[in-house]
């Protein structure tokens, strides 16, 4: 009786024991899809702001400049790398040659200054600034302190120094997904959730992108009236 009574002591000691593994992030990754989008509702002041936006004179892409998280994210064909420390986690974008360090803790660990920057060391506030955690298989990435952007470029949807973000990230069989979610009161009624998944590409380097050539003259020639030759 009594080793049937250790037998399930054990057994309950052990299972609450048991430690989940962070997800594993290891590798070069690549958007597998297109991001799924959740319901819109914006505010009145969301919607100005919409109106009055011009992809070809205000995407802040034509200066090689993340317009917010979410755009990077969800920019295709682009590598993306995870390096973990002790108590930070580097994320690499190829896309802009973009350099985020996100300090593992709570609020405290969270810095004024703009966590991403390029290879240059030029920093981008419109990526905000980041603190995360792992919970379980979890890592969970809290943004605040945005300067005003576009959280999608092609159809105006914005940002404000009042949008704080959170990603939760974790692997699902071979893909890495995220889930991202913007509040914002002042912009959004409701919580605006944007869905991704990765997939691990055969590679173990992240080339540099060195954008130079920002702009859209291949929209605008695309969309040009065709020109007939005179006969």
């Amino acid at each position: 009786m009594k080793s049937i009574k250790c037998f399930a002591f054990c057994a309950i000691f052990l299972v609450s024991r048991t430690v989940v593994a962070e997800p594993d992030l290891s590798g070069i990754w690549m958007l597998s899809s297109f991001a799924k989008e959740g319901e819109l509702v914006m505010t009145d002041k969301a919607l100005a702001l919409q109106a009055d936006y011009d992809l070809l004179v205000d995407d802040p892409s034509l200066y090689c400049e993340p317009a917010s998280i979410a755009r990077v994210w969800a920019n295709p064909n682009v590598r993306i790398a995870f390096d973990r420390a002790d108590a930070e986690l580097r994320i690499s974008y190829e896309f802009y040659d973009l350099r985020r360090t996100v300090p593992l803790g709570d609020e405290s660990v969270i810095l004024d200054a703009p966590s991403t920057v390029n290879v240059d060391g030029t920093p981008f506030d419109k990526m905000g600034s980041s603190f995360g955690r792992f919970d379980g298989d979890r890592l969970i990435i809290e943004t605040r302190n945005h300067a005003p952007g576009y959280i999608r470029t092609s159809r105006g949807i914005p940002q404000s120094v009042n949008t704080t973000s959170t990603e939760i990230l974790w692997r699902q069989g071979d893909e890495l997904r995220l889930q991202q979610t913007y509040f914002d009161e002042t912009l959004f009624v409701k919580a605006f959730v944007v869905d991704y998944a990765f997939r691990r590409i055969n590679e173990t380097e992240l080339p540099l992108y060195e954008c130079t050539d920002a702009d859209y003259d291949w929209f605008e020639k695309l969309n040009a009236p065709a020109v007939r030759e005179e006969r």
